[in-house]
């Protein structure tokens, strides 16, 4: 498995992360499960990294996925993206008033430490661009 400092995410890469994350499976247990480390099974996600068939294989098995299954993406069936990245793209979408909208609602749904913790990040990567 040859590593890259480019990435080249292919529908394998798309549909492996996808099949991890839909089982909760962290990148250092994916890697544990399979004997491989985290940080390779991101670089096989991220397409900095090529995927023999066997590993493939052994993955689909530790993440309890059917070679049908995988093949189905490959047929048309559309990888479905992670809850964080569908959110995080809609996000960007929006204009100012609506992104403000949002904000008041997410920073009512975590607890009042973690939400001030995130808003002084944000002011100091501001200041720290201006």
């Amino acid at each position: 498995m040859q590593r890259s400092q480019q990435k080249r995410i292919t529908k394998e890469a798309m549909v492996l992360r996808y099949m991890r994350q839909s089982r909760n499976i962290s990148l250092n247990q994916a890697g544990h499960l399979v004997g491989i480390s985290g940080s390779a099974i991101s670089h096989i996600e991220q397409g900095r990294m090529d995927v023999s068939r066997a590993r493939i294989q052994t993955l689909l098995q530790a993440y309890r996925f059917t070679q049908e299954e995988y093949l189905e993406f490959f047929g048309g069936r559309p990888v479905p993206l992670s809850m964080r990245d569908e959110c995080l793209g809609i996000l960007k979408q929006l204009d100012d008033s609506k992104l403000q909208a949002v904000h008041s609602v997410l920073v009512n749904l975590v607890p009042v430490g973690a939400a001030r913790q995130v808003n002084s990040t944000a002011r100091l990567q501001t200041r720290r661009t201006d």
